[in-house]
């Protein structure tokens, strides 16, 4: 609420809680700074000790909180090198729910998206392929592969 409200600063937490879970959980909702005391001992006097973290507790924080930064990503949906063998093998791509005869103008209930050989059109455009004609015939199941589809303009891949 407070970034809803000064959008160009960075809004951070002070916690006084036990552990560290609930200020992991303010950096996942947007924290950009935190504080929290640290002690070395927690029994010493004063009221701050008892709510502050010992050096280990410190250094889980820290590496709780890049965890979390490196989960939550730039917020750019892209595919990582690592994950492109997988999408390869297993990434969805439209087929014929129905034989499709040359000529044919496709309607959406033509057309379904499942894991297929060969890898055809990306599931993502299916609906640019609904009014779209097709250059010859498509048997049942059969990937629509866009070299079929006329006036079909692949998306850039990721």
């Amino acid at each position: 609420e407070y970034q809803k409200d000064f959008p160009d600063i960075p809004i951070g937490y002070s916690g006084h809680e036990s552990g560290v879970s609930i200020t992991v959980a303010a950096v996942a909702l947007g924290a950009k700074v935190v504080e929290r005391h640290i002690t070395l001992d927690k029994t010493w006097k004063g009221s701050d000790h008892e709510a502050s973290l010992e050096p280990a507790e410190l250094a889980e924080l820290v590496r709780s909180i890049r965890l979390v930064e490196r989960a939550l990503g730039s917020g750019i949906k892209r595919m990582l090198p690592c994950e492109k063998p997988c999408h390869d093998k297993l990434g969805k791509s439209v087929v014929a729910k129905v034989k499709i005869p040359k000529g044919t103008v496709l309607t959406e209930d033509m057309l379904t998206v499942k894991v297929a050989e060969p890898m055809g059109v990306v599931a993502e455009d299916i609906f640019q392929l609904v009014g779209k004609t097709v250059k010859d015939d498509v048997e049942e199941d059969d990937s629509i592969v866009p070299e079929v589809v006329d006036c079909y303009a692949k998306k850039a891949k990721y």
